[in-house]
């Protein structure tokens, strides 16, 4: 490396100046970043009920959502955003409601006061107590767990993960001191990452984090298990929103290298079964990204002297920024 990146390399992250970008005006606009782990839900509702939707790649990793244009969007700097005419939606949560509401030819939620919409409730409520963003860094950094990573999470991306996440806490930091009309809810955001770190590094804390996954996942498995085999998915033989989560959920244990630990050598039969029944989903299979194009299209608007000092690093960073953002 030479002495020039080396000194690059140490300059602190300065966010850039992106502009609002132009976009269609006939159709629903998602903002999002294929890796966030809520962003890849509300991705996953569109294609459940095929929704016709304009896809805009948010540049987590430079600082896009600390621009000022998409500050006007959403204070919090904080993806998935759906802009649909002149209505904004913030917050993978509201988005799915509206789109239920709005999109009802496939509907991915139980009739309200069922017993199964009841069920969804539940287990939606549970899953969104579990921090998914503090297992991403968490399995970063503990090399004692022994996982077995998928790509593209492994090897050098791993190490490029840890590497930058100061550069990622950092462009936050310059975003709270810059953005003086948004400051306190950037604040308020930046005291959440902090949090994750502090949750995250702590091998003792981190051993909380891993067993509520582990608490949850048993009490999964023994709901499986006293309605198998008469319906497929947590609340019938529909699909809903409860079973999008749970998927994802699952698929970024995978991807992190956590199934051995959780579900598979007979731990949890029923859920393991039930991770490969939603790996056959269309949707999901339209849900993985195509990392060199999305990347590359990124790339292009990354400045020279952060490419300089890049290469796998720009994969790590891309990768962290989403992990981190929620």
């Amino acid at each position: 490396m030479s002495e020039q990146t080396k000194e690059i390399e140490a300059l602190p992250p300065t966010l850039q100046d992106f502009k609002a970008p132009d976009l269609p005006a006939n159709k629903p606009v998602l903002f999002f970043h294929p890796y966030n782990f809520h962003a890849q839900k509300v991705l996953m509702v569109f294609y459940e009920k095929k929704i016709d939707f304009f896809p805009y790649v948010v540049d987590l990793c430079n600082g896009e959502q600390y621009s000022n244009w998409f500050l006007n969007l959403n204070p919090k700097g904080d993806v998935p955003v759906l802009q649909d005419g002149a209505l904004v939606i913030p917050s993978s949560t509201h988005i799915i409601n509206y789109v239920e509401s709005k999109f009802r030819d496939r509907s991915l939620k139980p009739a309200h006061n069922s017993k199964e919409f009841d069920q969804m409730l539940i287990f939606e409520q549970a899953m969104a107590r579990l921090p998914v963003g503090t297992l991403s860094l968490g399995s970063f950094i503990h090399d004692d767990l022994k996982l077995v990573p998928k790509a593209p999470f492994i090897g050098p991306v791993r190490q490029s993960c840890l590497k930058n996440n100061e550069k990622v806490l950092d462009l936050l930091r310059h975003s709270v001191d810059e953005q003086a009309t948004k400051k306190a809810a950037l604040q308020h955001k930046l005291d959440i990452q902090l949090r994750r770190h502090e949750l995250a590094s702590s091998r003792e804390e981190f051993q909380k984090v891993l067993d509520a996954v582990r608490h949850f996942l048993l009490y999964v498995e023994q709901e499986l298990t006293a309605q198998a085999p008469r319906v497929e998915w947590l609340t019938g033989d529909e699909l809903s929103v409860a079973d999008i989560s749970l998927g994802l959920l699952l698929h970024r244990l995978y991807q992190l290298g956590f199934e051995n630990q959780f579900w598979t050598f007979g731990k949890l039969p029923q859920v393991e079964a039930y991770f490969l029944r939603f790996r056959q989903r269309e949707s999901f299979h339209r849900l993985q990204p195509s990392n060199f194009a999305i990347l590359r299209e990124m790339w292009t608007r990354t400045p020279g002297n952060y490419k300089l000092g890049a290469g796998a690093g720009f994969l790590g960073m891309a990768m962290f920024a989403a992990f981190a953002h929620k």
